[in-house]
């Protein structure tokens, strides 16, 4: 071979080398391609290298701290299938070309401080996955994202506080929907009308307070919920209005102290997760309306100390549970008859209770057994692997809960918690009036949350009895209010009872008066329009009434029912008598007895009738004088003009009349200026016959 071939062999080999290699700051991996840190010059590299082959076959293209990117810089790509942009800002509006992309399927554009959906969203109309998470959106509306293919869509650490009404209307096959991390501050599930096929909706980390349930029927086919992060205090689920085929719940890191009876009743639920909610208590019934219930996590709880022994019902599908780190003095028994596989491991377990519980312990696995731990009475952590069975007798506890001072707010349904740990005493409580009642069991027939209220109810049916259960229930749980009174004030004594001793916890409880203040925001002469700051908080909305009444000195009074639910939190009281005085109160009552909740009342005068000067202000009293000037000047002028017309027409008159009598008109001493008529031709008449000069 002789020089000129050899070189330009090697020149070929070479120039086919640079046409193949991956472009600059970029790998590559078969027909994907990832790029790091592209300044201006080398995504324009790229963007050239991208259109030759084989690179205008790319299925996947990952950018990441990409310089000055644009959209309309990529050149069309009809095979590419993913395309990942990270941390590159630039380009805002996306103005994309019709087949740019129309094979694109997953689209991630994350952290690019995107601030509104691009409209260009619905020119991808093969689009199943879109990833906009860690930008500066703030409104998911019904014209945020219309692509009919989507099946997944992650919206993390955004700013979206609300989902607007039809905004899944374009989206009939979306599955998943992640809003973690946003500023939602409550769940309406009426929004979720139109997703018919959401499988899995993921809302951790917001700030959702308040979940809205309706009569509609959004969200049957959800299959899982993860509400884990938020503010959530107390959760009602049920069934028969949405959530029917719910499988998984997650419910950690909110702050659930109590689990109440039937919390949730969700008859396929079978995965449920309670971490780290600062609870407490967990009552009868509490599980009973979830037959299918497999597994539930409750760790992180070290404040978690009472566990109801009917906490399940007849439940039979239990099988893991994770009480790790809770406050657990001895395994609840009810926990060891359900259950075939427990994590207990950090858990505040007393040796003596725990040695006489092993024989229970048969049916059980324990886990985590090598690394569960207990206490002696010196305080001592012992291992339970190295615990020998003993019949050292356990002692006995009641449990409190919430300590023994307790603070409750008028209104609310409250229930003061102490019960025994785990030994079948007799409880009895005491109340502030030296009343002693033999506790009973909790009732767990199941309870649906009253929504109405007595106003309403009494509006659809005039017939509605106002008998109702008593307002203090009584168990070997709680001594309970429906609605909180401030005579409910004072100490309770818890007392169990048994053959070898009696122990007494005596609990006092605080009774707080809200401050709820009444005012005329403006007053009238027949009319109050009324205001106030709050409502209290009822729960038992069946048996709670609210009214606003007026009274005078003259035996006068007036009651109008009010909603429990008046958000507006005011009234306009009308018919009242003109400069009188009212007291006015707002009310509320319990319906079955009057028995007066709270009141608050204020003293208010109506405006007198006012005369027309009266009622007349400052401005239009000067309007109407200038106008009444500028009527006067008018007439005035227009009668000083008449007159003057008239006189001198009247003096024309007479001069004619004068010096066709031959009189002078003018009575003047002086005839110079008295001309007549006669005298005046004669001037006329020699006038004309004096020549001309």
């Amino acid at each position: 071979m002789n020089p000129k071939s050899y070189s330009f062999l090697l020149f070929f080999l070479c120039a086919q080398n640079f046409t193949t290699a991956c472009p600059v700051g970029c790998s590559c991996n078969g027909s994907s391609i990832t790029c790091t840190s592209l300044s201006k010059p080398e995504f324009d590299l790229l963007t050239a290298t991208l259109k030759e082959a084989p690179y205008n076959e790319t299925t996947e293209l990952h950018l990441s701290a990409v310089s000055e990117f644009l959209f309309t810089s990529l050149p069309d790509m009809l095979k590419l299938n993913v395309l990942k942009i990270h941390a590159s800002p630039g380009d805002s509006e996306w103005f994309l070309r019709r087949h740019q992309f129309s094979e694109l399927q997953t689209l991630h554009f994350t952290k690019c401080d995107l601030k509104t959906f691009p409209k260009a969203l619905m020119s991808l109309t093969s689009l199943t996955e879109l990833d906009l998470s860690d930008n500066k959106l703030e409104n998911l509306g019904a014209d945020s994202i219309h692509i009919r293919s989507i099946q997944k869509i992650i919206l993390r650490n955004n700013e979206i506080k609300i989902i607007g009404v039809h905004v899944f209307r374009y989206m009939p096959t979306l599955k998943v929907l992640d809003l973690t991390g946003n500023n939602m501050s409550r769940l309406v599930t009426s929004d979720f009308t139109s997703a018919v096929s959401l499988k899995e909706l993921i809302l951790r980390n917001n700030k959702i307070e308040l979940i809205e349930t309706d009569t509609t029927d959004p969200l049957q086919q959800l299959e899982t919920l993860d509400l884990s992060g938020n503010l959530l205090s107390e959760v009602r689920l049920e069934a028969q209005q949405n959530f029917r085929h719910l499988f998984s719940l997650n419910l950690s890191s909110n702050s659930l102290h109590v689990i109440r009876q039937g919390f949730l009743q969700l008859p396929d639920l079978q995965v449920l997760q309670l971490d780290n909610c600062e609870m407490s208590v967990v009552e009868a019934g509490a599980f009973v309306s979830l037959p299918r219930l497999h597994s539930m996590d409750i760790k992180n709880n070290p404040n978690l100390a009472y566990f109801s022994p009917n906490a399940f019902g007849n439940s039979t599908a239990f099988y893991r549970l994770n009480i790790q780190k809770t406050g657990f003095k001895r395994i609840p028994l009810t926990i060891l008859e359900k259950v075939s596989q427990l994590y207990i491991k950090d858990t505040a377990l007393d040796c003596s209770c725990t040695s006489r519980d092993m024989k229970d312990f048969g049916a059980v696995t324990i886990i985590d057994w090598n690394d569960a731990t207990c206490r002696t009475k010196m305080g001592a952590v012992q291992k339970l692997s190295h615990l020998e069975k003993s019949e050292e007798p356990c002692r006995d506890n009641l449990l409190t809960p919430f300590g023994v001072k307790q603070t409750a707010i008028v209104g609310q349904a409250y229930r003061i918690y102490c019960a025994n740990d785990g030994t079948n005493s007799k409880l009895f409580w005491v109340s502030p009036n030296k009343t002693t009642t033999e506790a009973k069991q909790p009732d767990l027939r199941k309870s649906a949350v009253k929504k109405t209220d007595y106003f309403t109810t009494t509006l659809l049916d005039p017939s509605y009895s106002k008998n109702h259960e008593e307002r203090v229930h009584i168990s070997t749980e709680y001594y309970g209010f429906d609605v909180v009174l401030e005579s409910d004030a004072g100490y309770y004594e818890c007392v169990s009872k048994s053959d070898m001793k009696t122990l007494t916890r005596k609990i006092e409880l605080t009774v707080l008066r809200p401050e709820i203040y009444l005012n005329a925001s403006h007053v009238a002469t027949t009319s109050v329009h009324l205001s106030w700051n709050k409502n209290l908080k009822i729960e038992a909305v069946d048996r709670v009434a609210l009214r606003i009444t007026a009274s005078s000195e003259k035996m006068f009074k007036r009651q109008v029912q009010l909603s429990l639910y008046n958000m507006f939190r005011s009234y306009n009281l009308v018919n009242l008598s003109a400069d009188k005085e009212y007291e006015i109160c707002l009310e509320w009552y319990l319906t079955d007895s009057e028995t007066m909740i709270y009141k608050s009342c204020i003293t208010q005068k109506t405006r007198p009738f006012k005369t027309v000067m009266q009622s007349l202000n400052a401005k239009l009293a000067i309007g109407l004088l200038v106008i009444m000037i500028i009527v006067v000047v008018f007439c005035c002028d227009t009668c000083i003009h008449q007159k003057y017309a008239y006189f001198s027409r009247m003096k024309k008159q007479a001069k004619m009349q004068q010096s066709i009598s031959g009189q002078s008109m003018l009575t003047q001493s002086s005839s110079a200026d008295a001309t007549t008529y006669e005298n005046f031709q004669l001037s006329v008449t020699s006038a004309s016959e004096r020549p001309l000069i």
